[in-house]
């Protein structure tokens, strides 16, 4: 009895798994309809357009110019005007240091030049007063004549001689040249005709006392007043070179004075300041200045796509902050040698905005991207081409056909048609599927 109870009761369980099997089966066909038909393939069709061909590298915004300044003298800072970031005109103040010393030198430096001035007046009128009362009573005492028997209306001076002076032994023809000759009908000359020459016809006149005589308004070779280095040229002289130097003294202290406060040159954005009211400062570099209207982009672009780059070549800009607006640009300098980081070769580059847009952070992210080349005419995704030489490629049709086509300017995301399809045409958007 025991055994056929159990025996029924395996049957049964059987029986119901049985039955489970066949209705998950029939509801898996009912679902599912019979075999899935095979998906579709994409498909693009050829359009007309622009097929460009670019470069990019990422770069920051600079400035290009920069002026650093600093205080002509050292000194205790005043007053700071400015702060990294602000943006500044030309002659505006930007700081300030203590000019108590360096106006004092400067007044010491006005009160030396005008007496150095003053002691070049006095020079020159005392050369002009030994000019006037020394030249007479000198060539008096040198030639024992008086003044108006020595100077002639500004020519040589007439030597004349005491008529008693016996007659040379040997008178030459020009010794006697220089005598009046001797009256027809007289055969002695008398004292009063003419001075007969001295036994050295040669004679000259005494040595110049240094007392700065001139003829004729120019030097003597002893030092007159016109500026010889006698004794009244060697004063005038000694007062120029004072003055020039008192000149070139006082125009210094000025520069110092000024030079106490800093001025910007030229509007620019301020980069950095070195201090603030209170401290001590040197001449060193105090704030440093960019030249906000030259900012460029500074960019690093790969070995391989700088090749291709040269000043002047349009290209864009867009920025970190601005990511929706594209700003044009020009190359201004492609670096002639590279900088290697590791075995990759990057050449620096300088993009230059066409008109300084507003609101450029100095040092803010960009990425610069330069046209290298265009074409206009019928295009293609790149992936639906599959490119065979440089002027062919394969298409398939929507049904699998492959087809060749001649293609023009490979760009950036699309490949120019030239030949083998018309605008509209369909292919596979995936030309090897």
């Amino acid at each position: 009895m025991t055994f056929v109870v159990r025996g029924k009761r395996r049957r049964w369980v059987a029986a119901g798994a049985a039955v489970l099997v066949a209705v998950a089966v029939v509801t898996v066909v009912a679902v599912q309809g019979g075999d899935p038909a095979p998906a579709a393939a994409a498909t693009t069709a050829v359009q007309r357009g622009e097929v460009t061909s670019s470069v990019a590298a990422s770069g920051k915004v600079s400035p290009v110019a920069s002026r650093e300044l600093a205080f002509s003298v050292a000194g205790t800072l005043t007053s700071v005007l400015v702060k990294p970031g602000d943006e500044v005109v030309a002659g505006q103040d930007l700081a300030t240091i203590d000019d108590a010393d360096a106006q004092e030198a400067r007044d010491d430096a006005a009160n030396a030049l005008s007496e150095a001035e003053q002691a070049l007046v006095d020079a020159r009128a005392a050369a002009t007063d030994d000019t006037a009362t020394g030249c007479t009573s000198a060539r008096s005492a040198a030639y024992g004549t008086t003044g108006q028997d020595a100077v002639t209306a500004g020519s040589a001076v007439l030597l004349t001689y005491q008529a008693t002076t016996p007659p040379a032994a040997s008178t030459t023809a020009t010794a006697t040249a220089r005598t009046s000759p001797t009256p027809t009908g007289s055969p002695t000359p008398s004292a009063s005709a003419s001075p007969k020459p001295s036994a050295s016809p040669s004679r000259t006149p005494a040595p110049s006392t240094g007392s700065g005589c001139s003829s004729g308004g120019s030097s003597n070779g002893s030092g007159g007043a016109t500026g010889g280095r006698g004794s009244g040229g060697d004063a005038i002289y000694s007062a120029e070179v004072a003055v020039n130097k008192a000149g070139a003294d006082l125009a210094r202290a000025e520069r110092d004075l000024a030079g106490t406060t800093i001025t910007a040159p030229v509007g620019a954005k301020v980069l950095s300041v070195g201090g603030k009211a209170g401290d001590a400062v040197s001449t060193s570099t105090f704030i440093t200045l960019g030249v906000v209207a030259t900012m460029m982009v500074e960019a690093e672009f790969a070995e391989a796509d700088a090749v291709s780059l040269a000043v002047g070549q349009p290209a864009t800009v867009t920025l970190a902050n601005r990511p929706d607006e594209t700003l044009t640009a020009t190359i201004a300098q492609v670096a002639a040698t590279g900088t290697a980081t590791g075995t990759l070769v990057r050449y620096h580059v300088l993009l230059a905005f066409d008109g300084t847009p507003e609101g450029l952070l100095i040092g803010q992210s960009a990425t610069a991207g330069v046209v290298l080349d265009r074409a206009e005419g019928l295009l293609l995704p790149q992936s639906a081409v599959r490119v065979t030489s440089d002027t062919t490629g394969e298409v398939k049709l929507p049904d699998g056909t492959p087809r060749t086509i001649g293609i023009g300017l490979r760009g950036d995301g699309d490949v120019e048609v030239t030949s083998g399809l018309a605008e509209g045409d369909t292919v596979r958007l995936n030309a090897r599927s």
